[in-house]
């Protein structure tokens, strides 16, 4: 007797067209994608800026590049492999935004094929078009920085393990992928040795982890031999690791990036500065591997020294990881998605991705042997955050692999509603709206962060030379927060600018106030006070307010330039050139202190 077929889970049925749902995921990831990056052509978000401080460090080395400086004289500071990409892609940002929108459809694809491949077409639409369709994904596609680079490479690993099968270069494939996933996030080395073991406990042949481990470290190996070779100085990734360890364990420390007073001696933050202030210890300048053991070890020393305080932290970094709310460091969401309507219409969020892939991840248990990748990555992701600090880009690539988890779920529970299982519906909406909802009563300072991102859209504005929209972005951030001092004292800087001398000097009288007590107040209010100085042309005040800052703080670059503009206004052209040579060496990213004291020098030898 022939034996009856059995039935088909509605997560695995086929529909006539097996390729149209994920081409239609694909063309809306594009889509989206492509819409926003051209909107914000022109604007600050698409605008290299000191003030997006990590990209804009990417990019000057990717100009450094592109000039033939291809090994580079120092160790890697920050993650190498982005700069590089940047350079073969050239320096216009359309170009770098337009390759990484295709990067995503590439990763949505691929998102879908390992979603299909664990859990069935039916969660592998879910997956891809929700894909397309969240927000912070397609927010960074268009930014200057690596996560979509992290996204493609971590999809990439995944898929490769998937349908390597028995063929040698897909292994081999899979390790160079993991290898470059490693030297773009470091932390994620932890991913070697466990994919290593789940190999090992499928029973796989053992020639192929061999394989894929030895391609990954053998990638891996030539950041630190070329760190070597160049600087003879032992970095096994880059100077920053143990700067960046400390920043998310010290007693300062909030479990998001926050400046620490070791290391954060003046107002703003630039790694020029960066780089000269944390590689002196005790009066010497170490190499960067010890600099960066320092700081390692003292950031041990604070865990090992506060145990409980640590175990707070930790708490807090946890909390911060299942929040709803994106922590920003370099690029600000709000008041881009106020201004973009494709960024509007992409409306789902980390707690979408989040509750319904917590709910897949329970569900899809006994199947955790084929879907062991995924499980792996998602750990991974939330290690790293414990281990070094939360942000919104670096939280960002673990995303892909929450969704696919939440497809699955939400395929079972349309199942569920298919088959009348009302208890099982029910108990997952229920759970999956319980954690939506806890994922946004997560306390956060949200409010102080959109005064952020006003404050730095003004700012790079006033780069474009463009006052009327600044000032706009200046008030936005003092409706928010009225005490806010840096969009104060922007607001000073603005108005002396354009010669409204008494709205300025009101300015600077309200940021006196508020800058009382705060740190870094004081030379705010110097830098302002010098500023309004300018504007009334009461150049001697301004030249004795700069000289009073720079006693106390020498390295400030800011002063330095513009105690060198007030000094050729003056006439006094070797205190200039002095001055504005002062500024170049300590910021040499300012290219209008460089423009500055080469007119000054053409005017000195005529």
């Amino acid at each position: 007797m022939k034996k009856a077929r059995e039935p088909v889970p509605a997560s695995r049925t086929l529909p006539a067209r097996p390729w149209l749902l994920p081409a239609l995921a694909a063309v809306l990831t594009l889509g989206l994608r492509l819409w926003f990056v051209l909107s914000t052509h022109g604007q600050p978000f698409s605008t290299p800026s000191p003030q997006v401080i990590d990209s804009w460090y990417y990019y000057q080395q990717a100009l450094t590049i592109l000039r033939g400086d291809f090994w580079g004289h120092d160790v890697f500071f920050l993650r190498p492999l982005y700069p590089y990409l940047l350079a073969l892609l050239g320096n216009k940002v359309i170009l770098i935004q337009l390759f990484q929108t295709l990067l995503a459809g590439l990763s949505c694809l691929m998102l879908w094929d390992v979603a299909r491949r664990s859990f069935g077409r039916t969660a592998a639409a879910i997956a891809a078009l929700a894909f397309g369709l969240t927000g912070i994904l397609v927010f960074y596609t268009g930014a200057l920085l690596y996560v979509e680079l992290t996204v493609f490479l971590n999809l990439l690993v995944v898929w490769l393990l998937q349908v390597a099968g028995q063929r040698l270069w897909r292994w081999l494939a899979s390790g160079v992928a993991l290898g470059l996933l490693v030297i773009c996030r470091p932390e994620l080395l932890i991913l070697l040795p466990t994919l290593v073991f789940w190999l090992w406990r499928s029973r796989v042949r053992l020639l192929y982890p061999l394989l894929m481990s030895g391609a990954a470290l053998a990638v891996i190996a030539t950041v630190p031999l070329r760190n070597y070779l160049v600087a003879r100085d032992p970095v096994l990734f880059t100077a920053h690791s143990g700067i960046n360890f400390y920043y998310g364990n010290n007693p300062e420390a909030d479990g998001t990036w926050q400046p620490a007073g070791d290391l954060d001696r003046n107002v703003g933050f630039s790694h020029e500065q960066l780089k000269r202030v944390s590689r002196v210890i005790d009066g010497d300048t170490l190499f960067w591997s010890r600099a960066s053991a320092h700081w390692l070890n003292k950031g041990l020393a604070f865990i090992l020294g506060h145990p409980f305080r640590y175990l707070k932290l930790l708490g807090r970094k946890l909390l911060l990881h299942l929040s709803n709310y994106e922590v920003p460091n370099n690029y600000y969401p709000d008041p881009v998605r106020r201004a973009s309507l494709p960024l509007r219409i992409a409306a789902l969020d980390f707690g979408f991705a989040l509750s319904f892939g917590i709910i897949g991840m329970f569900m899809a248990w006994r199947r955790r042997c084929r879907a062991a990748p995924l499980y792996l990555v998602v750990a991974a992701f939330l290690l790293s955050s414990l281990f070094f600090y939360v942000l919104s880009r670096l939280r960002a690539p673990v995303i892909p692999f929450l969704l696919i988890f939440a497809g699955f779920a939400l395929s079972e529970l349309w199942s569920a509603l298919r088959r009348r299982q009302t208890r099982r519906l029910a108990l997952g909406l229920g759970l999956a709206a319980l954690v939506y909802a806890g994922s946004n009563l997560i306390p956060i300072d949200k409010r102080g962060y959109a005064t952020q991102g006003y404050a730095q859209l003004g700012n790079v504005w006033l780069e474009m030379n463009k006052p009327a929209p600044a000032r706009d972005a200046f008030e936005q951030a003092l409706r928010l927060d009225s005490t806010s001092v840096s969009a104060r004292y922007s607001m000073v800087e603005l108005m002396a600018a354009a010669g409204r001398k008494q709205e300025a000097a009101a300015h600077l009288r309200m940021l006196a106030r508020d800058a009382a007590g705060t740190a870094g107040g004081n030379t705010l209010v110097q830098l302002a006070s010098a500023r309004v100085a300018i504007a009334w042309r009461d150049f001697p005040v301004a030249v004795a307010t700069y000289q009073t800052l720079l006693a106390q703080h020498p390295d400030n670059a800011q002063a330095w330039y513009m105690l060198g503009l007030v000094y050729t206004s003056t006439g006094d052209l070797d205190l200039a050139a002095d001055a504005l040579t002062r500024a170049s060496e300590l910021d040499p990213s300012n290219s209008d202190a460089r423009s500055a004291l080469q007119r000054v020098r053409a005017r000195l030898s005529r």
